[in-house]
């Protein structure tokens, strides 16, 4: 079958390489925040305003401190640039910087208050004693400072030197301080606050954050559960590096034991005063390891709070680079679907897209009856938030789409589906058409350049020729093509010659023919070994048909093509009536097995020969007899039809029955009634064994259409035995055999809930077992109906 596309898709124009094209990977490296906040002097304890925005470190010994620079401590601050560099640091006025140590500790979350080194007089400008305070800043002014009460605190503080921290909502105070005298040994405690600015006594953190030489600086995650802390646990002078412990209950004096920062921040020298923002994203600390003097701050990234490429550009023609401003019903696909991370802004064609880390990405725009062209963005191996350029674009397809329906030109309406209609281009079938699946119609692409003749095929139906040239197309088009056919002007008739009194084929007779109109069509074929037949005829009149066959009777059928007006198949059976010659008779009556008489008068009968309602079949309802002419020389399965009864299977064997035989037969039907039960008769088992002989199966099949016809009816299947043999035998051979039939039911398609099967070997006789005719008899198997 040829295929008129095979439209290779473009391979990506573009792969975006990040590490040309976007801003630096490396911020995960500690870097120093540079002149505008170090100096040749030490800056200490960085201190993070809640917004980000505002860096609070305490410089020391300069000689703008308040007390000069011998010393000296002072609160400076630098700000945040758009640029994402810090601006030169200012000190901040005598409101803070009020005496000689001067810190702020901590930030807290309300965005204005912070806790600061010291306690001062009411009017915050002299420092009174060791210890903290509060103080508040609006806008560009301080208030003043608030004290801290602490208890003991003044009195166990003896040491050197003091850090300390503050949750941001005021419910614990860590402290680092030496509790003997001019010690430089610090530990660190927990205070709880026990009501507004009062806190309880400092306990002693434990868990071996305090086993080293000193622990100093400590610092709370946002979360609560991590401490971190510098410590000298190497027992070398300012070996500080920088520890974790992790909170092991709720008194926050529990921690696990310290863990050594495996980050880049530690190093050989003195490292102290980790910090963290308020998102844990950035780490802020001190290090005197490659400062610009002595301690200077520096910053690194812990993880990244964007984790996108940001890409950016514009949608353009490819084959004009004009931007796509006029043809808008563009959408862009982020590996093949919508991407919820990407914004289209169509006024100026332009688009936005966030990528997260960790993926390959193919973009493209995507439109009808265009082309877009993929890139793909590579965000594996990034751990920084980027920016990057990168434009799209879309191209016009080089083909043509031809659509259409395929018309019947009687009734100028698309033709039904059902008579598979198909369309050829150039001669051939093209798998390159596509159908609807609820009309006929039709699309397909084509190539440009070219001309091309249109066709429909379908089955007795005659199509007209229609041609499409695009020789001279060089961009994309539309164009509909209606097809059209007509039909063949005739029916097909198909059908079976049948005996009108078996219904059954007529079968093995090499002389049968077909009678049309009274005249033999000799050209018309029956098939010997089926009966059947294919016929055309013009549509528009009625035939008479019969059919002319040895030792059968003709009856003429009516078939009626008066009112087609097109092609179609019509199904047409033709009957002939076998000669009494060779027929022999059956007469009897149906017999109710519950009360072992016919019927009750007016319940109506029909029969079924060899599966087929028989129309030879004449019951006389009032006086409960039948009547039935069968043909000699064959054999029949016979099985009466009645409503809410059970029909019994009777085969009947007419291979040796001469002519003009009269044969009494009764048929025996058993009420659809819990409790009744029926003998199933010719069924057959290997000797000794269970297995059901393939003999058996016309019987069973008659259980299996019962069930099936009343679907509501469940059965006991019950094997039974005479009484030669032990009685363990015949229970397992009955047992046995009533499973083998059940289990041939069921594969049949009726429920197994539906169907038990028991055996109850010699249990339960019917006849004698004096006889060979008894015991033989008292070998069956039946059901018993249980439930309706």
């Amino acid at each position: 079958m040829k295929t008129f596309i095979q439209y290779i898709l473009p391979i990506t124009i573009g792969i975006m390489l990040l590490g040309e094209n976007t801003i630096g990977q490396s911020s995960f490296i500690p870097h120093n925040l540079g002149a505008n906040v170090n100096s040749a002097y030490s800056e200490i304890n960085p201190i993070l305003s809640t917004d980000g925005k505002t860096l609070y470190f305490t410089r020391v010994n300069h000689p703008e401190n308040t007390v000069g620079k011998v010393n000296s401590q002072d609160v400076w601050f630098s700000t945040l640039n758009d640029d994402g560099t810090w601006s030169e640091a200012k000190r901040l006025p005598k409101e803070v910087n009020i005496g000689r140590y001067n810190s702020i500790l901590a930030a807290l979350s309300d965005g204005k208050t912070f806790m600061i080194n010291g306690v001062y007089n009411r009017k915050g400008t002299m420092w009174l004693e060791r210890g903290f305070s509060l103080i508040e800043k609006n806008d560009s002014t301080w208030g003043k400072p608030i004290p801290i009460k602490v208890k003991g605190f003044a009195r166990k503080n003896r040491g050197r030197a003091a850090t300390a921290y503050i949750t941001p909502d005021k419910e614990y105070l860590f402290i680092s301080f030496a509790p003997s005298n001019n010690s430089a040994k610090l530990t660190i405690y927990v205070s709880k606050k026990k009501e507004e600015n009062r806190y309880s006594k400092p306990k002693a953190l434990k868990g071996e954050v305090n086993n080293g030489r000193s622990a100093e600086a400590p610092f709370l995650s946002g979360d609560g559960n991590t401490l971190y802390y510098s410590g000298n646990f190497k027992g070398k002078r300012n070996s500080y590096d920088f520890y974790k412990s992790t909170r092991t209950d709720a008194t926050y004096i529990n921690w696990s034991k310290p863990e050594l920062l495996t980050d880049s921040t530690n190093t050989p020298d003195w490292d102290s005063y980790y910090k963290l923002n308020a998102k844990g994203s950035w780490a802020y600390y001190c290090s005197v390891n490659k400062s610009l003097g002595k301690s200077d701050i520096f910053r690194v990234k812990i993880f990244e709070e964007n984790p996108y490429v940001k890409v950016t550009g514009l949608i353009l023609n490819k084959q004009t680079e004009a931007l796509m401003l006029t043809d808008t019903s563009y959408q862009i696909l982020v590996n093949g679907k919508p991407f919820p991370g990407l914004k289209i802004d169509k006024a100026s064609a332009s688009y936005e897209a966030l990528l997260p880390f960790d993926s390959l990405y193919s973009i493209k725009p995507d439109m009808n009856n265009w082309i877009g062209m993929p890139s793909e963005v590579d965000t594996r191996g990034l751990k920084e938030y980027a920016e990057s350029k990168l434009n799209l674009y879309l191209e016009t397809k080089p083909y043509i789409l031809v659509k259409g329906n395929i018309i019947d030109t009687r009734t100028n309406l698309p033709i039904s589906l059902e008579k598979k209609p198909r369309v050829l281009i150039n001669g051939l079938a093209s798998d390159s058409v596509k159908y609807d699946s609820l009309v006929a119609s039709y699309r397909v692409l084509l190539p440009l350049d070219s001309i091309y003749i249109f066709k429909a095929k379908v089955p007795n139906f005659v199509g007209k020729a229609d041609t499409v040239n695009v020789k001279n197309e060089t961009v994309y088009r539309e164009r509909e093509v209606n097809l059209y056919v007509t039909s063949n002007p005739w029916v097909e008739v198909k059908g079976i010659a049948l005996d009108n009194n078996t219904l059954t084929p007529i079968i093995g007779n090499p002389d049968i023919k077909l009678s049309i109109d009274g005249a033999i069509a000799d050209s018309i074929k029956i098939d010997a070994a089926t009966g059947e037949f294919t016929i055309r005829l013009p549509f528009g009149k009625q035939y008479r048909t019969a059919i002319s066959a040895k030792d059968f009777s003709p009856i003429e059928n009516i078939l009626d093509l008066s009112g087609y007006v097109e092609f179609n198949t019509v199904k047409h059976n033709v009957f002939g009536e076998f000669k009494d010659a060779n027929m022999a008779i059956l007469n009897g009556k149906v017999i109710n097995t519950k009360t072992n008489q016919p019927l009750e008068v007016g319940i109506p009968v029909k029969l079924k020969i060899n599966g087929v309602i028989s129309r030879a079949f004449k019951y006389d309802s009032v006086k409960l007899e039948y009547t039935l002419k069968l043909p000699v020389g064959y054999y029949y399965d016979l099985l009466p039809s009645v409503y809410n009864y059970y029909n019994k299977f009777e085969p009947l064997d007419l291979t040796k029955v001469k002519a003009k035989t009269k044969i009494p037969k009764n048929f025996y039907v058993t009420p659809i009634e819990v409790g009744q039960s029926v003998d199933i008769e010719h069924i057959y088992f290997e000797t000794a064994k269970a297995d059901l002989k393939p003999s058996s199966f016309k019987s069973l099949n008659a259980l299996v259409a019962f069930l099936n016809e009343y679907p509501n009816v469940t059965v006991e299947i019950s094997g039974h035995t005479d009484n030669t043999g032990t009685a363990a035998i015949n229970m397992s051979i009955s047992e046995k055999r009533a499973k083998s039939v059940a289990d041939y039911v069921v594969s049949q398609g009726v429920p197994l809930s539906r169907v038990v099967s028991k055996g109850y070997g010699l249990t339960k006789p019917k006849y004698t077992n004096k006889t060979p005719q008894g015991r033989a008899k008292n070998r069956r198997v039946e059901f018993m109906i249980t439930g309706i």
